[in-house]
């Protein structure tokens, strides 16, 4: 009985350890984009550039790109270039007054951010996974 009743724990601790991984996931962020884009990846170092404001057209000679900014995000930026969100936002202020750049669009909730793409064919952004619909397309991020 001590074996069976052992083996049953074992099993059930088995079974929450891969359980954990995808409830935690729900929270990661993930980039979203209009359904017209083409294409269903992004490179690492082209979001930075869009966020940067270092790339603002979708090739060459394309049409402008709109990042657009969940606001009180600070983790997504943390992680794509280990800045908080206030950094991020004076950055963006100083190439507004040097370079004449067009920020990235602010919104306040995931809902904001989704209806904004899904009306704006140029725009890009970033939601939890779990803030996800039908209304904007999934880009891969690749290194």
């Amino acid at each position: 009985m001590k074996v069976v009743f052992g083996f049953s724990i074992l099993i059930t601790i088995c079974m929450l350890a891969f359980a954990v991984p995808s409830i935690a996931q729900t929270d990661e962020y993930i980039i979203v984009a209009n359904k017209e884009l083409q294409g269903n990846s992004i490179e690492r170092d082209s979001l930075k550039g869009i966020y940067l404001r270092e790339i603002k057209t979708w090739g060459k000679g394309g049409s402008e790109i709109i990042p657009v900014d969940l606001n009180a995000e600070d983790d997504f930026y943390k992680n794509l270039f280990q800045k908080s969100r206030t950094q991020m936002q004076a950055y963006w202020l100083n190439m507004r007054i040097k370079h004449s750049v067009n920020l990235p669009v602010v919104k306040k909730d995931a809902e904001s951010v989704k209806e904004f793409i899904a009306a704006n064919k140029n725009a890009i952004g970033f939601l939890k996974s779990s803030d996800l619909d039908d209304r904007v397309k999934v880009l891969k991020l690749v290194n």
